[in-house]
């Protein structure tokens, strides 16, 4: 009888600590994250850089610094073959990642991965893990010591990589100031930025973890009619909703967008033409999409 009672409580233990173990990671991964955006933008590197998409691979030489609190950042993609660069591109950039949000954790899991030698340096993987359809697996490989992203993959359910980088070769200045506190400092509170509402646009369906944060004017162009932009986030990939209005044939197909992961699902709402464009599935567009509505 004893021996059946201790057999329980054994399971039982040993649950709690895979359960202890398994948010101890999340959080560990989470502050792994928090200090890569920051990393991206405080730290003084240069490298050369390995981009792919699909079957396309592009190399990059970038330079980053931080000159009295301003960020500075070059972008040549490198010529094939023996020619030496092609003129600066100004739509790729580290610095443009987003910053983590805590409600991520509603739709994404956090998991800590091996460790990979990338550019002569170690690196942590840490992988965030869909919890639905509705969106790409994504998997980092960060340097510890410095928070800089050294590797990336966004992969699709069919375990295909759509959008990949890699350093093959970095420098970084010397940090300035405690690296400790630099972490700390550089993970999100618990508090989830509040999302907004628009008076004229509202998303019947959205999927889970999304929210509105930011509804924009923009130019599409010299002395074209300006665009609505309504920028939807789960806290770790961004979608936006480009609105062009009626009587403006052709102005969502004068903007540029980059390849890759990146998806487009166009449609047409009380005679407004609609653009919805993100590194998320077609059908997670086609579903925020089809929600949306017009309110007069």
């Amino acid at each position: 009888m004893p021996m059946n009672v201790k057999k329980p409580l054994s399971f039982a233990v040993l649950a709690g600590a895979l359960v202890w173990s398994a948010a101890g990671m999340a959080d560990e991964a989470m502050d792994l994250l928090a200090q890569m955006r920051s990393a991206v933008h405080t730290l003084n590197y240069s490298g050369t850089l390995v981009y792919a998409q699909g079957n396309e691979l592009s190399t990059y030489q970038i330079s980053h610094k931080l000159e009295n609190g301003a960020e500075r950042e070059s972008v040549v993609r490198l010529a094939q073959g023996k020619d030496p660069v092609s003129e600066e591109v100004e739509s790729f950039s580290l610095a443009k990642l987003q910053q983590v949000q805590p409600q991520m954790e509603q739709v994404y899991s956090l998991d800590m991965g091996g460790q990979e030698f990338v550019a002569n340096r170690n690196c942590q993987i840490v992988v965030a893990r869909p919890r639905d359809k509705m969106r790409y697996l994504q998997r980092y490989c960060i340097d510890p010591a410095s928070g800089m992203l050294l590797k990336y993959s966004l992969i699709d359910r069919s375990h295909q990589s759509v959008e990949q980088l890699m350093f093959t070769s970095l420098d970084i200045a010397p940090t300035v100031g405690d690296p400790v506190q630099f972490r700390a400092d550089a993970r999100p509170s618990g508090n989830a930025p509040p999302a907004i509402s628009s008076t004229d646009w509202v998303f019947g369906t959205l999927p889970a973890g999304f929210q509105l944060v930011q509804d924009l004017h923009q130019s599409s162009g010299s002395g074209q009619t300006p665009l609505r932009q309504l920028i939807l986030s789960d806290g770790m990939t961004s979608v936006s909703v480009f609105v062009a209005p009626p009587g403006t044939p052709g102005v969502l197909e004068s903007l540029e967008f980059s390849a890759g992961a990146t998806n487009i699902y166009t449609t047409e709402v009380d005679k407004y033409s609609v653009a919805l464009v993100g590194e998320v599935p077609v059908a997670t567009l086609k579903t925020i999409g089809e929600g949306l509505r017009h309110v007069q």
